[in-house]
């Protein structure tokens, strides 16, 4: 801090906080460090650091989340890339996890009854499958992926983050539906997760839908229980 401007400690804090906003260095939907790892960083009392963060939330750079903690307002006009703050890469960042694909496949299938209700195709039509078991030392989640082969997907999609992929390729979807329940997963699955145990299992299927209102992906999730909880907080800075 520099005492020698003239400026209170807590504004001089804010000036910064929403200078790394500004910057892009705090991307929209960033939970931000903690009030006492930033009172560390800055050498000053948790108040002072407070005061520097109601600030950003009364000027709505910042949003409050009781259990949550603060994270950077998201603008409407970022919708076209929520996915890649709620990707499940992001996801684990918040959660201070490191993932990774311990098993990717990806694969041209034909659909069967069930995904062709679901992307309104005939049954028997090429659509991509991408299989993915995701963790760190131990596997987390498995995920089951269809994407509707509208363009190619080629095998560097298995090397992380399924949505930064897309965004490489300028494919961005506009709104989604997601929905969440306990189920006791299927054994091929519990055994990939290496679960042990009889207990229901969080299952989180996701619609991702583009501008047009054409469903282009679909996605079955199982996490295992004991490691992840399922988080979300979306809030719009206004401009």
């Amino acid at each position: 801090m520099d005492i020698g401007n003239g400026l209170p400690f807590y504004i001089q804090i804010r000036n910064d906080l929403r200078h790394k906003i500004e910057s892009g260095e705090w991307p929209e939907g960033t939970l931000i460090p903690s009030e006492k790892i930033l009172a560390e960083t800055y050498q000053v009392s948790r108040v002072t650091i407070r005061t520097a963060i109601s600030e950003l939330v009364n000027e709505r750079f910042l949003v409050r989340r009781a259990g949550f903690g603060t994270i950077v307002y998201q603008n409407k006009e970022s919708l076209s890339n929520f996915t890649l703050v709620r990707s499940h890469t992001n996801e684990m960042k918040e959660m201070g996890m490191v993932v990774r694909n311990i098993e990717a496949e990806l694969d041209i299938i034909r659909a069967d009854k069930k995904i062709a209700d679901i992307f309104h195709i005939k049954e028997g039509e090429k659509i991509y499958n991408l299989r993915r078991l995701r963790g760190g030392t131990v596997p987390i989640l498995y995920s089951n992926t269809y994407l509707l082969p509208i363009f190619e997907i080629t095998e560097e999609v298995l090397k992380g983050s399924l949505y930064e992929y897309l965004g490489s390729k300028n494919v961005f979807f506009d709104h989604f539906e997601e929905f969440v329940s306990a189920v006791n997963a299927p054994k091929d699955i519990t055994q990939k997760l290496k679960i042990y145990y009889e207990a229901p299992q969080l299952k989180r299927v996701r619609y991702s839908y583009t501008e047009d209102d054409r469903l282009l992906e679909y996605t079955e999730t199982f996490y295992n229980a004991l490691l992840y909880e399922y988080r979300t907080s979306i809030s719009y800075r206004k401009k």
